[in-house]
């Protein structure tokens, strides 16, 4: 039986000032947008908030879960790249 697959997205955000954070470099509008397109291509993934992955320096931060890619310094350019990487792990993994 497969596993359902999630798009882990990192909503950390540091208080500190001039520490990097994936909220402060915009995870939540991507977060937006990315429901947005995974309902328009109507793909079996559920998108799920956590709190950090390890990786602010690089943020935004997202994985595919479970097992598969990590994408940093996410930007807008980047989100129809993690759209087909989503659709390319479904196919090779099932949902």
């Amino acid at each position: 039986m497969s596993r359902p697959v999630r798009l882990i997205v990192c909503i950390n955000e540091r208080l500190s000032a001039g520490q990097r954070s994936c909220v402060g470099s915009g995870s939540l509008d991507y977060i937006r947008d990315l429901r947005g397109m995974i309902s328009d291509e109507n793909l079996d993934v559920t998108v799920v908030e956590r709190e950090c992955l390890g990786k602010c320096e690089q943020g935004p931060v997202m994985r595919i879960a479970p097992g598969g890619r990590f994408f940093t310094d996410i930007n807008e350019a980047s989100l129809p790249l993690i759209i087909t990487e989503l659709k390319a792990f479904i196919l090779q993994h099932g949902s």
